[in-house]
């Protein structure tokens, strides 16, 4: 059984739809499938079972998870092979780069019955309205939800002894870059950006915890918001980039500006202020030791908790309506066709 990683290339952010669907796959690469289709079409499935299968074989797999419906891919790509599959509609629309060369577009709008469509026609474009809406009511409480962070974050500052925070910052940097550097034979990306979590219709669906099995070293570190988490990570970041190590680095899922998860390459190590780094640290940093607590007004962070119910409820919605186009469109398909595409698919990729 090879290695799975998950992972999100897009986000619903408190910024809208945030992607780095650019890093899926890297120039060096030696294939890339974009899928072209439909709701229901079979996309994720047919990527799924190839990822499975390969998996299976002993490749190394990255599952890369839909933030709109956790349960569904828009893209995988098999490591030692540097192949990619990817969803290349709405809202990550991607086109080949070197069409006929090393991307290739399979359409598989192709294997429908269009008589039989147009009997649904109605009820496609009526939730396919009811689905934009639902997401600009998803994205506007999330940028609601960015201005309350901002006051909880300015409030807490007040709290904060950043003398004593500073001085923690350097220690660590010091402690992190004394470390032996190990080689890195395979360099498939010199650096990356992702996100491990994502704000989904079932909440946050985190899957940080793939990412960092097998890390030699992992700092969490914990504290309030405006305590200093990302900026610590930020410092970090900016030092490893002036060495010019391989860095994957994993966002915020609501505020993708922020760095939530740094892996250094080179010195197998990882910084990270995800929830999920707590179990894993070899290195424990508390921010609350330079923070006086009683700053915190909890009636902003009860504000902050219903904007995000709200934006998950909506989220939610987003995705019924799509769960009504999917239902649509699947009488209307020749699935035994998708499965021959999978197949001829899985061979050609074995044989490269």
């Amino acid at each position: 059984m090879g290695n799975i990683r998950r992972m999100f290339f897009g986000g619903n952010t408190s910024n809208g739809f945030y992607s780095f669907h650019n890093y899926i796959i890297s120039e060096n690469r030696k294939k890339l499938y974009i899928l072209k289709g439909m709701p229901g079409g079979g996309k994720s499935s047919l990527m799924k079972r190839i990822g499975e299968y390969l998996s299976k074989q002993g490749f190394t797999v990255e599952f890369h998870h839909c933030p709109s419906d956790p349960d569904s891919l828009d893209s995988i790509f098999i490591t030692e092979k540097r192949i990619a599959i990817a969803d290349g509609t709405s809202p990550h629309i991607m086109d080949p780069v070197y069409p006929g060369l090393t991307d290739e577009i399979i359409d598989l709008a192709q294997f429908i019955d269009r008589n039989m469509l147009k009997i649904y026609e109605d009820e496609i474009i009526n939730a396919k309205s009811a689905n934009k809406r639902a997401y600009f009511n998803a994205f506007s409480y999330l940028k609601s939800l960015r201005h309350i962070h901002d006051i909880i974050v300015e409030r807490n500052r007040q709290g904060v002894d950043f003398e004593g925070i500073n001085a923690k910052t350097k220690l660590i940097i010091e402690e992190i870059f004394s470390e032996k550097e190990k080689e890195i034979k395979d360099i498939v990306f010199t650096e990356r950006h992702a996100f491990t979590a994502a704000n989904s219709p079932k909440g946050l669906a985190d899957y940080t915890d793939t990412v960092l099995e097998g890390i030699k070293r992992i700092y969490y570190i914990k504290g309030e918001k405006g305590t200093g988490k990302s900026t610590i990570i930020k410092k970090i970041y900016d030092e490893a980039k002036i060495r010019g190590f391989i860095l994957e680095v994993y966002h915020d899922p609501t505020f993708p500006e922020k760095i939530e998860t740094l892996n250094i390459k080179e010195l197998d190590t990882c910084i990270t202020y995800n929830r999920n780094g707590e179990k894993y640290a070899t290195n424990i940093i508390d921010l609350s030791e330079h923070f006086d607590e009683r700053v915190i007004n909890n009636s902003d962070y009860e504000l902050y908790s219903i904007l995000m119910e709200k934006a998950t409820l909506s989220l939610m919605e987003a995705k019924n309506n799509h769960h009504i186009m999917e239902k649509k469109y699947i009488p209307t398909i020749d699935y035994s066709k998708i499965d021959k595409v999978r197949e001829s698919l899985l061979k050609e990729i074995i044989s490269l």
